[in-house]
């Protein structure tokens, strides 16, 4: 079952407000600005309720405080931390699944969904990756909302995976 157009045009409005909220507060230089606006480039006409197209997305911003940032992270109930190494720290981002979610996953007691990974680099950088757009929506406007003016948007990219398959085979 796919979406219905005014499910679509809700989801449309809230990805306009979040635009623009993150256009407002979200510090970036002005190179990055095409990139963002691409990331609420998301088509949800073929798309099953609750989907969303497969896309790749990374994002890394400049931090002021590694200390303070591991802290707060740390705080977080939906944050937990899977590693440390020499260079920085890796969380996970999980959510209880929702009810009715169409994976498999979603019926094994206790099971939680991953919503995306995080890193916290020594060199006072902050990573997320996600699988969706909507999730890397998500999670940069968790990390402002989180971390204020502490952070800066350096680089933003997100893939295809049909794009890599084609440049592998190529």
């Amino acid at each position: 079952m796919n979406y219905s157009e005014d499910q679509i045009s809700f989801m449309v409005q809230k990805m306009q407000n979040d635009k623009e909220k993150m256009l407002f507060l979200l510090n970036y230089d002005q190179k990055h600005h095409e990139k963002i606006n691409e990331l609420f480039n998301i088509d949800l006409k073929d798309a099953p309720v609750g989907g969303e197209t497969l896309t790749f997305c990374k994002t890394v911003f400049k931090i002021k405080n590694v200390n303070l940032t591991i802290k707060k992270i740390e705080q977080q109930g939906d944050i937990d931390l899977v590693g440390k190494d020499k260079n920085g720290v890796d969380f996970i981002w999980t959510r209880i699944y929702p009810k009715g979610h169409w994976s498999l996953m979603s019926k094994r007691p206790g099971a939680r969904q991953i919503l995306g990974d995080i890193r916290i680099n020594l060199d006072k950088t902050l990573g997320i990756e996600t699988k969706t757009k909507s999730w890397m929506i998500k999670s940069i406007l968790y990390v402002m909302n989180l971390l204020g003016k502490d952070i800066k948007l350096i680089d933003l990219n997100f893939q295809n995976p049909l794009d890599l398959l084609k440049n592998k085979t190529m």
